[in-house]
């Protein structure tokens, strides 16, 4: 059946979808708990070979051999194996077994002490120049050592076994692994390629590729052939193994920020004057009239509070200048220069509640009653979530970019005399300015930035987080530079610098700290109040009572400011899903939990969505 595209726009889909994910976003105001995992919660060690285990954990408390054909020795050390083997997987002992064509064993003479058994057969068989290969039911030794013939295996590698041992995404490779080079005329293999980095890694590990003629090793971006000596293959292969879990971490991070500003004042301004003589107009000798209709006096005395009861603007902001071009004093284009950046708002552009004049006998009075009760919040939620590899870093970018100029070109300013035609020949001055150009643009992320790099610890469960979150913020503008002065013909030219460089606000954590699989770590610390206040009167009226309220300025201004980051590192496999379940609890960070009620009924089971608090 075909939808129709009304079909399509009334489909409720596009609606729930869109519910859902907004009804996540109010979920995720939900600080997370502290996750606390049992020690019966605790993975146990993956598990190893069996014949592994029991040359790990089979002690050899005296072995004393002198003379000894070496497979006569071997043979005395399985039978002891399945004396001292106190495992219980169905089996005693180690099956140890020589394989030698050449029909000529050497003699061994070595006395050992409390060693695990692959302990005496490393000593043994290196005392002899023999080597041995572990397999899955029993030990192969045969001759040849260091030195033995080589041979050629294949190693199948994964993609993430290649980074984490060679670093080659996006870095120059992990610290101390430098890539081989050409030597000698030998075709090697080329600087910066995998297979360099992964020759130069196992090089490090133990795997001596330089003092081994013929030797190789090459890599077809799916798996490793290595041509080596056969105990030298069989390090290789265990080092390998070791990367062949894919070791991945989720990072989700949370940056809550809750911003809150309040504002208070109250205050009355005076302004009385006595009226002296009417004021006339000197042309006509009539009386000048204001807006009213009312004859305007000239005053004789003034009494004004105004500069006494300040208001919180005039308390705390600073001075600004104009910033115009001023020819021979008088501004004639220009702007006013932008403000120092302020964190507290002092509501300077407020107007007064009330301007009250009227007259009392010969006194004319004035009031500006100012009243203000301002109140403003700002929340910021930013909820990212990434995976990484093991080891490797990881960057969270939630911003805006802001490109400004780092440097002006030069302002020039020109003062030239033309003669005139007016009267009395005198000059006009010409006047030509050049602002400067910006140059040299930067560009500035403004936002969430998180920078992770997680590493899962040998035991599978712990995961180490070297974490530099940051917060950055534009404040504003500010001026550089002194005004620029031009003089001549009798004409001065002022031109101001207009070099503005923005200001930013960084708060910044850096910390590195180790938690369980599925923990949050919190940090916080970041918590920021800014309170101004004003109270000022005037003297003997402002402290009587009652009315001395009405000679009284009082204000404050205050701002908090509150920001907590959380992070959650778990562990996750290549299909995306958990290592191992969470509780429900957990869920409430991931943004997973649905709060879903589940109805049981005689017909089968119904789940359905429940709102909160209903």
């Amino acid at each position: 059946m075909e939808m129709t595209p009304d079909a399509v726009a009334e489909s409720p889909d596009r609606e729930t979808t869109r519910a859902e994910l907004l009804g996540r976003v109010n979920r995720s105001w939900l600080q997370p708990s502290p996750q606390v995992r049992s020690a019966a919660e605790r993975p146990v060690e993956r598990s190893r070979a069996p014949i592994l285990e029991k040359l790990d954990q089979i002690l050899m408390p005296n072995v004393s051999f002198t003379n000894v054909e070496i497979g006569r020795a071997l043979t005395t050390l399985g039978a002891a194996s399945v004396e001292l083997d106190s495992t219980d997987d169905g089996g005693k002992g180690v099956n140890i077994v020589l394989v030698d064509p050449t029909g000529r064993p050497p003699s061994v003479s070595i006395v050992l002490r409390d060693l695990p058994l692959r302990r005496v057969l490393d000593l043994i068989t290196d005392s002899v120049g023999y080597q041995y290969e572990i397999q899955a039911d029993a030990v192969i030794v045969r001759p040849g050592g260091e030195t033995s013939p080589l041979e050629t295996a294949y190693f199948p590698v994964s993609r993430s076994t290649v980074i984490r041992t060679t670093g080659l995404e996006g870095t120059a490779g992990p610290v101390g692994v430098k890539p081989l080079t050409r030597s000698g005329g030998a075709e090697a293999l080329l600087p910066g390629t995998e297979a360099a980095a992964l020759k130069s890694f196992l090089q490090q590990a133990g795997v001596n590729f330089e003092a081994t003629p013929g030797s190789s090793l090459a890599y077809d971006g799916s798996g490793v052939y290595a041509t080596h000596t056969a105990r030298n293959l069989e390090r290789i292969r265990g080092i390998l193994s070791r990367y062949n879990e894919v070791r991945q971490v989720a990072i989700e991070a949370k940056f809550m920020e809750v911003q809150d500003w309040v504002l208070e004042e109250l205050g009355v301004s005076w302004n009385i004057a006595r009226r002296g003589l009417a004021r006339v107009d000197p042309q006509t000798g009539a009386p000048v009239l204001d807006a009213y209709g009312r004859q305007v006096f000239v005053p004789q005395e003034t009494y004004d509070t105004a500069g006494t009861n300040r208001t919180l603007a005039q308390a705390f902001s600073g001075s600004q200048s104009a910033n115009a071009i001023i020819i021979d004093g008088k501004p004639v284009a220009g702007t006013q220069a932008p403000r120092l950046p302020g964190s507290v708002s002092l509501a300077d552009g407020a107007t007064a509640l009330a301007n009250i004049t009227g007259a009392v006998g010969e006194f004319d009075v004035n009031a500006v009653i100012r009243a203000l009760a301002q109140k403003q919040g700002t929340d910021l939620l930013s909820a990212p979530r990434v995976t990484v590899l093991s080891g490797h870093p990881a960057t969270i970018t939630v911003a805006q970019e802001m490109r400004y100029p780092q440097s002006y070109g030069e302002i020039q300013s020109q003062v030239g005399s033309t003669a005139g035609g007016g009267s009395g020949g005198s000059g006009s001055a010409g006047v030509t300015i050049t602002a400067g150009t910006p140059q040299d643009f930067a560009t500035r992320n403004i936002g969430v930035e998180l920078k992770c790099t997680p590493t899962v610890e040998e035991d599978g469960y712990s995961i180490s987080l070297d974490l530099n979150p940051k917060v950055t913020e534009f404040e504003g503008f500010v001026e550089y530079g002194g005004p620029s002065l031009a003089i001549s013909a009798g004409t001065s030219v002022t031109v101001p610098p207009g070099f503005y460089q923005p200001i930013f606000s960084v708060r910044e954590v850096s910390t590195k700290v180790t938690i369980w699989d599925g923990a949050t770590l919190v940090m916080g610390g970041l918590t920021r109040e800014e309170v101004k206040k004003v109270e000022d009167r005037v003297p003997v009226l402002g402290s009587i009572p009652l009315l001395g309220r009405l000679f009284r300025s009082k204000g404050e201004s205050s701002q908090k400011r509150n920001l907590l980051i959380f992070v959650t590192a778990s562990l996750v496999n290549p299909g995306g899903a958990p290592a191992r379940p969470m509780r429900d609890d957990a869920r409430l960070f991931s943004g997973e939990e649905s709060n879903r009620e589940r109805v049981s009924g005689s017909g089968g089971g119904e789940a359905r969505d429940k709102a909160p608090g209903l």
